[in-house]
């Protein structure tokens, strides 16, 4: 799955052109396909994150906290610490050996309004990078290659593809017609089986309906593409295996709200991978003047199933709301489906669990197959939060825990008990933590502070 984590900056209008490249007319120049997107080499990028002796502007304490973390965490080997939790940026695996860091500002000098940058894990040295001028929705590897999604200034949709080793551009496709682009305007994509990438976008009456397409991201050849009708704020894509499913909510996403018109039907719509044509909508009947937001939280691409929360409410009355987490199966019926209390509720798929968090219980097991309980923790943080987890990213450590951020801290979770243990807190660290990534053998902790990178330790 890729491009699935936001770092959405604005349209800027200033153009940079490289010394190498000849020169073609301003216009004809702002024009090609990939021209708000500049690659950077090492040697432009420098060092990405710092060795711990030399991590700048970084409070001792902290450093020391880092220091002392428990296993799984090792030996501290880079970092780097930003100004504001703002400008903190994403990671995500490439490789074994490789990171990818993506924000809307502080990774590269210039007049960049997103930048991605690869990054050796061990050393914080950068490998390539790319800055980009216009709305950018994040980046991730696809095989050999590395894919940008973007929208340049009032221009269509721009899938660009580098080589992952080299960070040489291998193609860039536009992606339907030349548009004005709101704010935050509808953009999202998924990988596929095979190496092609589906994309939503703004079909072309806009609001209501998305313009979903199948394409090779190498050669930019279309598979297919249809229009959809969709009610929401976002373009949200999920691979489900034989279907790819459209919804208005992301993982990150807090959309839950009775303050909207009613009624109103936030659902899923499902196509067919392969051939792009309709396979189901979610729900198929509402009761009358009722609202529903459904909010996919995983997919079993094996099984062809999709897992998601759904929230029903009558008008503006809170009281009313009703939250339910189903499974829903390839020929879009509900396999399963339960009841979660409380109206401040998460949920995620985790492996053969699905997991929901309602502040009480604070957590609790769901067998993904049937929706029997497994587990349930009554307490988990010293305050009712509700834990978020489905929004930040978590690591599987593959010996049946799990590291999840929960709150402000970090714990390790036993899947099979659901017992929890801080392994990280705001407390200790004076920061909070944000998210968790491994990286082959390395561990990549992002806090409110910056990023840093261990050594895994079992």
């Amino acid at each position: 799955m890729i491009i699935r984590r936001h770092w959405q900056p604005l349209l800027a209008v200033a153009v940079v052109l490289l010394a190498a490249l000849v020169y073609v007319g301003q216009d004809r120049w702002r024009h090609r396909c990939g021209a708000a997107a500049e690659t950077l080499d090492a040697n432009e990028v420098g060092q990405v994150l710092q060795p711990p002796d030399a991590i700048s502007g970084a409070d001792p304490k902290l450093l020391d906290a880092l220091e002392a973390l428990p296993a799984p965490f090792g030996s501290l080997v880079a970092g780097r610490v930003f100004e504001s939790s703002m400008s903190r940026p994403v990671v995500g695996a490439v490789d074994d050996d490789t990171a990818y860091l993506a924000s809307g500002g502080e990774l590269l000098d210039g007049e960049y309004d997103g930048q991605v940058v690869l990054t050796d894990v061990a050393t914080g040295a950068a490998r390539w990078g790319v800055g980009v001028r216009g709305y950018g929705e994040g980046g991730g590897p696809v095989g050999d290659l590395f894919l940008t999604l973007g929208i340049p200034e009032d221009r269509a949709p721009q899938l660009a593809a580098y080589d992952v080793a080299s960070g040489d551009r291998v193609a860039c496709t536009e992606i339907g017609e030349d548009t004005e682009a709101r704010f935050d305007p509808p953009l999202g994509s998924t990988a596929v089986p095979g190496g092609d990438v589906v994309v939503a976008r703004a079909g072309p009456e806009g609001q209501n309906q998305l313009a979903i397409s199948r394409l090779d991201p190498r050669s930019g050849e279309q598979r297919w593409s249809r229009v959809v009708e969709h009610r929401g704020p976002r373009a949200v894509l999920d691979d489900a295996g034989p279907v790819v499913v459209a919804s208005a909510f992301g993982a990150s996403d807090r959309p839950w709200t009775t303050a909207v018109p009613s009624p109103l039907v936030q659902g899923l719509t499902a196509l067919d991978a392969e051939s792009g044509e309709p396979a189901w909508t979610w729900p198929t009947a509402v009761p009358d003047g009722r609202s529903v937001q459904v909010k996919v939280v995983g997919t079993d691409a094996e099984a062809g199933r999709v897992h998601a929360m759904v929230r029903t409410w009558a008008g503006q009355s809170a009281s009313s709301l009703r939250i339910r987490v189903v499974a829903i199966d390839a020929d879009g019926s509900e396999a399963w489906s339960r009841s979660l209390p409380g109206g401040h509720c998460d949920a995620a798929l985790w492996g053969e669990l699905v997991v929901t968090a309602c502040g009480t219980p604070a957590l609790t097991g769901l067998d993904a197959a049937t929706g029997a309980p497994r587990w349930t923790t009554r307490r988990v943080l010293a305050h009712p939060h509700t834990l978020d987890v489905s929004g930040r990213p978590a690591v599987d450590l593959g010996d049946g825990t799990r590291l999840q951020p929960a709150a402000d801290d970090l714990y390790r979770i036993d899947t099979t008990t659901g017992r929890a243990t801080a392994v990280a807190t705001e407390a200790e660290l004076l920061t909070y933590v944000a998210e968790v990534e491994a990286v082959g053998e390395h561990l990549v902790l992002s806090t409110a502070s910056g990023v840093f990178v261990f050594e895994r330790e079992d």
